[in-house]
C-alpha cells in the first residue's frame, strides 16, 4: 500500500519541481525538510534520554513525506549536548550517565549506521552552531543527508529518584563521535568563587544593569517583565508541546508568593527557565539535490538564508557593561546584510528566554522597538514552554518551520544564547527559496577578534577602598536569602567583584531598597571580596 501511493505521488512531485521557482535552486543548497517536537509524559514513567531522542527523531524523519525511506539516506547523524553529560559538572544525573556515544546510539536504535556523527559541547548556542556547520557541509558537498536532534529526559530522572526506582540508563556502542563547540570553561575561577555559577545567580545582575541603563525604578522593571513573560505564558498555554500550559498573570508573575518564591533578586521563579522537562526535538536536512531525489514536497523546504554565531567577552567581569550585547548585534546584522532583508521583512521571531533580561538584551541589539505588535516567541519561553537544556533552539527552530510552512514566503528569526549572554547565534528561515550560490553562514573570525578586543582592562581581583554598587543582586534558596553579588567600581574607577555577609537583614534590605550607585567600603579577605554599604 505505502509502495503504491508512493508510485502515484511520483510524477505529480516531479512536474511540481520542474514547474517551480524551486527548480532554480542550486543542487548543494541546504534546505530544512522535516522537523519534529516532542513533549514526554511527566513522571517517573517517561523515557530515558535515549529514547526521546529516538521519539523525536522518527517523527522529523517521517514529517518529510518522502517518496522513500529518508532514514536509509542518512549520512549523519547529529546530537546536542545533554546537560547531565556536561563536563566537570557535579550533579546526582552526572554520575548516572552512561552513553558513550550517543549519536551512533541513536543510529542503532533507528536502524541505520552513518559515516558521520556528531556531538557538541554545552550551550544554548549549539543547535545553531552545530545547524551552521552541517549546512556548509552540505554546500560543500561533504555531507547530503542529516539527522539534528536534542533533548532532555530530566523530570523522568528527578522523579525516579524521588520514587526509588532504579535508574539503569545507558549504552555503549563503541566509537568516538566528533565534537563541535568551545570547551572553554563558563568563567574565571575569581568569579565563581563570588558566585558567578548558576545562570540563575548572574542574570539577575544582567536585570539591573539593564533597569540602570533604561532609568527605571525596579516598579516599572518588574511591570515591563510582568507584561513580557505574561504574553510568553500566553502563547505557551495555546502550544500543545508546552511543558506547562497555564496562562499567568503579569501579578502572578512578578508577586512573590510560596509558590513563587523568589529565586535571584529581581526574579522570581515564574521568570527562570524550566529544566526538568522532559521534551526533545529533531530536523532533517538535505541538499536540494538530495531533496528531489527523495521526492521530498516543496511544501516541506525551508531555507536558511542566514545563520551567525559569535561570542562576547568571555568573562562577565571583563565586559564593557551588562546591559549591552556586541556578538547579538553583529550576528543580527550580518545575517540582515547577507540575506538582503531588513528587520521589518521579519514576520516571527524566537528571542533565547532562559531570563527576562536574554530577552531584553536581545530585543534592544536586534532593533525590535518598543510597542512592536510582533511576539517574542513561538514557542512560549523556556520557563513556560520548558527549557531542554542546551538544545531548547532545536525545538525553536522547529517551531519556526511550522510557522513558516504555515505562512509561505515569510521570514522567522531566531535567537540562541549559550552560558551567561556568552555563547550566542542567529538564524533566518523562510519557505521563500534560496536563488543562486549560498554561501548564507557569517565568516565570524575577524568579528570575533574585534569583540574580544573590546575588553574593560579596569577590573581587578583583590579591592580595598571605597567604591559603589554598578549591578548586583542578592541569591535565595527556599529558606530566604542567602548571598549578596555586587559588581561595582572603586573611586579609582577599577571595577570589582564582591559578595556582602551573611546578613539577613541587609540582604532583605538590599531586595526591598534601591541598591544601584550606593556607596561603601570593600575588602579583600580570606580570598573574597566583601562589600559594605554605606
Amino acid at each position: 500500500m505505502i509502495l503504491k501511493t508512493s508510485i502515484v505521488r511520483l510524477p505529480a512531485l516531479r512536474k511540481e519541481f520542474m514547474n517551480s521557482k524551486f527548480s532554480q535552486v542550486n543542487d548543494n543548497t541546504p534546505v530544512i525538510v522535516g522537523c519534529s517536537q516532542y513533549l514526554g509524559s511527566k513522571g517517573s514513567d517517561g523515557l530515558n534520554y535515549l529514547d526521546i531522542l529516538k521519539a523525536a527523531s522518527e517523527k522529523a524523519l517521517q514529517d518529510c513525506e518522502a517518496g522513500v525511506s529518508v532514514t536509509d539516506h542518512l549520512d549523519t547523524i547529529s546530537v546536542i549536548r545533554f546537560t547531565a553529560d556536561t563536563p566537570n559538572r557535579d550533579s546526582a544525573t552526572t554520575d548516572f550517565w552512561g552513553y558513550s556515544n550517543m549519536p551512533r546510539s541513536l543510529g542503532n536504535s533507528l536502524g541505520v549506521k552513518v559515516p558521520n556523527e556528531i556531538y557538541t559541547t554545552t550551550g544554548g548556542n549549539s543547535p545553531q552552531l552545530l545547524l551552521n556547520d552541517l549546512c556548509n557541509r552540505i554546500k560543500d558537498k561533504q555531507i547530503h543527508c542529516a539527522l539534528l536532534t536534542g533533548g532532555e529526559a530530566l523530570d523522568t530522572f528527578v522523579s525516579k529518584l524521588k520514587d526509588n526506582k532504579e535508574i539503569t540508563w545507558g549504552d555503549d556502542p563503541g566509537g568516538e563521535p566528533e565534537s563541535i563547540g568551545s570547551l572553554k570553561d563558563l568563567g574565571s575561577n575569581f568569579e565563581k568563587r563570588h558566585g558567578i555559577f548558576d545562570p540563575s545567580a548572574v542574570y539577575p545582575l544582567f536585570a539591573n544593569s539593564v533597569r540602570k541603563q533604561q532609568k527605571k525604578n525596579a516598579l516599572e522593571h518588574m511591570e515591563d517583565i510582568g507584561n513580557m513573560f505574561s504574553r510568553f505564558s500566553e502563547i505557551a498555554s495555546k502550544n500543545p508541546y508546552s511543558w506547562f500550559k497555564i496562562h499567568r498573570s503579569k501579578q502572578e508573575i512578578v508577586e512573590v508568593t510560596p509558590q513563587n518564591r523568589m529565586v535571584g533578586f529581581p526574579y522570581t521563579k515564574y521568570m527562570n527557565s524550566i529544566i526538568r522537562v522532559n521534551q526533545s526535538a529533531a530536523l532533517v536536512l538535505t541538499s536540494a539535490k538530495k531533496a528531489r531525489e527523495l521526492n521530498i514536497p516543496e511544501s516541506k523546504w525551508v531555507f536558511i538564508h542566514g545563520g551567525a554565531c559569535l561570542n562576547d567577552v568571555w568573562n562577565i567581569t571583563d565586559r564593557k557593561n551588562l546591559h549591552s550585547s556586541p556578538a547579538i548585534k553583529k550576528c543580527s546584522d550580518e545575517v540582515l546584510r547577507n540575506s538582503g532583508r531588513i528587520l521589518s521583512d521579519i514576520s516571527f521571531f524566537d528571542l533565547y528566554s532562559c531570563f527576562p533580561s536574554a530577552v531584553q538584551i536581545a530585543k534592544k541589539e536586534i532593533g525590535i522597538p518598543d510597542g512592536d505588535d510582533r511576539d517574542l516567541t513561538v514557542t512560549g519561553g523556556l520557563p513556560y514552554y520548558g527549557g531542554p537544556g542546551s538544545a531548547y533552539v532545536v525545538n525553536s527552530i522547529a517551531a519556526m518551520i511550522e510557522k513558516l510552512r504555515s505562512k509561505p514566503g515569510s521570514y522567522g528569526m531566531v535567537n540562541a544564547n549559550g552560558w551567561f549572554l556568552t555563547k550566542h547565534g542567529i538564524g533566518l528561515y523562510s519557505t521563500e527559496p534560496f536563488l543562486g550560490d549560498w554561501n548564507q553562514i557569517l565568516d565570524s573570525s575577524n568579528f570575533q577578534n574585534e569583540i574580544d578586543k573590546d575588553i574593560d582592562k579596569d577590573f581587578v581581583e583583590e579591592a580595598n577602598g571605597q567604591g559603589k554598587i554598578e549591578t548586583y543582586t542578592v541569591v535565595n534558596s527556599r529558606e530566604g536569602p542567602t548571598k549578596g553579588i555586587i559588581i561595582g567600581r572603586l573611586e579609582t574607577g577599577k571595577r570589582f567583584i564582591a559578595n556582602t555577609r551573611r546578613d539577613k537583614d541587609l540582604l532583605m534590605k538590599m531586595m526591598q531598597n534601591e541598591m544601584l550607585n550606593v556607596q561603601g567600603i570593600v575588602k579583600f579577605e580570606d580570598s573574597r571580596n566583601i562589600f559594605e554599604p554605606s
